[in-house]
């Protein structure tokens, strides 16, 4: 059963690939997630080059983060944009005339999209502000459509009734 190819057991102690169990790399014997046995530098040793462990194998210096920006910072930027594309509506309510449109604004859309953008060092509030965010833009297209519908039926009357 151990030699056999549909063995489960056999999968998951092969790994990802197909490869045989037989061709697959030796563990070391040093458990996952130790660090390696440090040496102590020679004189050969050049400075800053990392350090070498016990086996032989040489180990580069720890490198510094990543300077680009967080992950979902372009996430917050989408959503915050978007709000401040959802603004269009009521200033075209504004020229016609309409002043209620305001209103229903989405202000609190825009609000939390630069929440979202000034907590960006915080990975779980970042998320939290761009779903608010979405949940926002969502709600006022759904109510954009409520408002279009009598806007459109009242300017077809004032085109029937020459207004």
């Amino acid at each position: 059963m151990h030699g056999d190819r549909s063995d489960p057991r056999a999968f998951w102690e092969r790994g990802q690939g197909t490869a045989d169990v037989a061709a697959t790399p030796r563990r070391s014997a040093r458990p996952v997630g130790a660090a390696p046995m440090r040496t102590a530098p020679t004189a050969t040793t050049p400075p800053g080059t990392g350090f070498q462990a016990a086996s032989g194998q040489r180990f580069a210096p720890a490198t510094p983060p990543p300077s680009g920006p967080p992950a979902r910072v372009g996430g917050a930027v989408a959503a915050l944009v978007v709000a401040g594309l959802t603004l269009i509506v009521p200033a075209l309510g504004l020229s016609l005339g309409l002043w209620f449109f305001v209103l229903v604004a989405n202000a609190p859309g825009v609000v939390l999209g630069i929440m979202a953008l000034r907590k960006i060092p915080d990975a779980v509030q970042v998320e939290k502000y761009i779903r608010y965010t979405w949940a926002c833009n969502f709600a006022y297209v759904a109510l954009s459509v409520v408002f279009a519908v009598p806007v459109i039926v009242f300017a077809a009357l004032a085109l029937l009734l020459g207004f």
